[in-house]
């Protein structure tokens, strides 16, 4: 009966589609320059276990972004906002395809970063506005799914783009299909207001309001979950690509099976895990998660020559837990704010984990040196402090949803803060 009651009307599965469209754009132009790091290292002349910096360029700067998105957000209709946010990551896909050393790389990493956090908060933003929380397991299900959609079209066929033509073409190729798709989904999508009903906090007292909506311990429970649900992942994503050819030797020409195939995986898992996130919770699918992806780290990074579990199971299984485990916090924690401060929270939901993106990278890459035939040392250790912070998730999500209303967000808490209750 559970499954049934969590199936989407039609205008729902309409929007998470189209918001899965955008996120497509929006996580492949983030995704695309971790498995191209063998490619665009080498005809840039960047040491491979700094690929990471341009991972981190990416992150720091959406983080410092979401930080003033979180206060403007909410006052606009969504959709010119989202618009705006994708054609500037359109163009910065463009810029990065025209870099010459690592610092103009770098640059064009940043720029995108300003755009990409706050289109990524939007879009789960407007997917929650339009999706009640008894259903919306199943859509964040649908518009997570866009990580796999990346990985099984978009990251294989940059990755053979840039065998066949340099690495330069599928930035192009990425900026010309978020042309496209940005203007369908924008053409297709009506306007978003229903956040607007009340009357905007003015600009003055944005800064105030938002320390409101980020304080107590709901805020802080999501906040944290955010951050360890991001680290582990890019401690390992950003050097995947570099350790698996050269510590592992995997060939390149197969690197774009790979990661086919551990995202058609994962597609298909992401939909199952939504519909077992709204029949359960996202506590118990995100324990099982946790628990599946610590013990793949452990296979992987040390005991990766075991003959039962070849990388070409390792690598896609990685996946498939890892994007089960996205789903399940980022349903839990898309319960936390009311509708009125939706985009305002995720804004500073995404600098959050941008900033635990770029701390991830930069502290893996601190911690990896190259050796002598461009393998990365020390990568068990980096695994190690990922496997770790993977334990850490179920306890807090456990944490967090004994405490999110059913009907409420925040903002009734907030609202009697301002009232000078305790807002219990």
């Amino acid at each position: 009966m559970e499954f049934v009651l969590s199936a989407l009307t039609l205008q729902e599965r309409r929007v998470a589609w189209l918001m899965t469209s955008v996120q497509f754009v929006s996580v492949l132009s983030f995704m695309v320059i971790m498995p191209l790091g063998p490619d665009y290292a080498p005809a840039l002349g960047i040491d491979t276990a700094r690929v990471g910096w341009v991972m981190a360029a990416y992150t720091l700067s959406s983080a410092l972004v979401g930080l003033f998105a979180a206060m403007v957000l909410d006052r606009f209709d969504r959709r010119p906002a989202l618009g705006i946010c994708m054609i500037g990551l359109v163009l910065c896909n463009v810029a990065a395809a025209f870099a010459f050393d690592l610092w103009s790389l770098l640059l064009a990493r940043a720029v995108a970063g300003l755009f990409g956090g706050p289109a990524g908060a939007l879009s789960v933003a407007i997917v929650a506005d339009n999706v009640p929380p008894e259903r919306r397991g199943k859509a964040m299900g649908m518009v997570m799914g866009s990580l796999s959609i990346s990985a099984v079209l978009g990251v294989p066929l940059a990755l053979e783009l840039s065998h066949l033509f340099g690495w330069r073409v599928p930035f192009l190729t990425v900026a010309g299909m978020g042309l496209i798709i940005i203007i369908v989904a924008l053409r297709l999508l009506g306007p978003q207001r229903s956040h607007m009903g009340g009357t905007p906090v003015p600009l003055s007292q944005a800064p105030r309001h938002l320390m409101r909506i980020a304080y107590g311990m709901l805020p802080a429970l999501a906040f944290a979950l955010s951050f360890i649900a991001i680290v582990p992942s890019f401690m390992l994503i950003s050097n995947m690509a570099v350790f698996v050819q050269f510590n592992l030797a995997f060939p390149r020409e197969q690197l774009g099976m790979l990661y086919m195939i551990g995202g058609a995986l994962s597609f298909f898992g992401m939909r199952v895990t939504g519909a077992l996130v709204d029949r359960y919770g996202s506590t118990p699918v995100t324990t099982g998660a946790a628990l599946g992806l610590a013990i793949l780290i452990w296979l992987l990074y040390y005991d990766w020559h075991w003959a039962a579990l070849p990388i070409v199971t390792l690598v896609p299984g990685f996946m498939v837990f890892n994007s089960a485990r996205m789903v399940a916090q980022s349903a839990a924690v898309s319960k936390v704010p009311a509708a009125e401060d939706r985009a305002g929270f995720m804004a500073l939901v995404q600098s959050v984990t941008q900033v635990a993106g770029g701390l991830a990278s930069l502290i893996a890459a601190a911690m990896l040196s190259t050796g002598p035939a461009g393998e990365l040392l020390h990568m068990e250790d980096v695994a190690l402090v990922a496997l770790v912070i993977t334990l850490m998730a179920p306890p807090l999500i456990w944490a967090l949803e004994r405490r999110v209303p059913r009907d409420a967000g925040i903002s009734h808490r907030v609202r009697a803060v301002m009232k000078g209750t305790s807002g219990g």
